[in-house]
């Protein structure tokens, strides 16, 4: 397990003007809009660190693991069976404690190279030790989603599991990964969906909650194509509050 301490363009931001949408109605000719200000960077960094030695356990509680091994087992099938070939190299953006990576090789036949990266340095030493336990090599590193410290056309496939919604613009960090795909790479973000868990999910993270379109909107517009909404599996509690979009990188 290779570890890199040291954070790349990691910086507070200025979210002072940044707001997430959480209610907006027409009545008549008033229209009524709620919004929130997001976390700020260090203030998301110091919520994932706390919540870093407990994340595994919450996550096994709400089946999030076994869910995303069955999301990426039918994925993989059906729309990029050749990245199921030894030498896949793929980039987990905001790795937490390594569940959508570990999810990654017990679906995968052959070995692949992980890199990942998470803004919370609690997040990753606990990623290091679950990922070493399932036997995956990886290079960790602290950073920022949004200006990724990989070249242009690196990955076969960049996945991110619930950090989108955290970021004022989601495009942003979306282009991003789309930048650091080789062409025809594969993207698969998993987000918060509209829905009554979902916006507890959103009040608590003061997170974005989108509709289905909307995320698919957010892939196309940050340049990929075949872009897709997918439900999570009928059995999987987390269908509840969550979905997955996919998009290609144009060869």
């Amino acid at each position: 397990m290779q570890h890199a301490s040291a954070p790349h363009s990691l910086s507070a931001g200025h979210y002072e003007e940044a707001t997430i949408p959480v209610f907006s109605r027409w009545f008549g000719s008033w229209r009524i809009t709620l919004q929130r200000r997001p976390m700020s960077l260090p203030q998301l960094t110091h919520r994932y660190d706390r919540a870093a030695p407990r994340w595994s356990q919450t996550l096994d509680q709400l089946g999030i693991p076994d869910a995303y091994e069955a999301m990426l087992r039918t994925l993989l099938h059906e729309d990029a069976p050749g990245l199921t070939r030894a030498g896949l190299r793929a980039l987990d953006c905001g790795v937490g404690t390594g569940a959508l990576s570990c999810a990654l090789a017990r679906v995968l036949p052959a070995s692949f190279e992980l890199d990942a990266i998470d803004i919370s340095p609690r997040m990753l030493e606990r990623a290091g030790d679950r990922l070493g336990d399932a036997g995956l090599e990886a290079s960790l590193r602290q950073g920022d989603v949004r200006d990724l410290p990989y070249d242009t056309g690196l990955f076969d496939l960049a996945m991110t599991g619930h950090v989108l919604e955290h970021l004022p613009d989601p495009r942003v960090a979306l282009r991003e990964m789309a930048r650091v795909l080789k062409p025809g790479g594969l993207l698969i973000a998993c987000l918060t969906r509209r829905s009554p868990l979902g916006a507890y999910v959103q009040l608590k993270w003061r997170t974005h909650r989108a509709a289905p379109e909307e995320a698919e909107s957010w892939l196309r517009q940050s340049g990929l194509k075949d872009v897709r909404y997918r439900p999570f599996d009928r059995q999987a509690f987390c269908r509840r509050f969550s979905m997955v979009c996919v998009g290609r990188k144009p060869q």
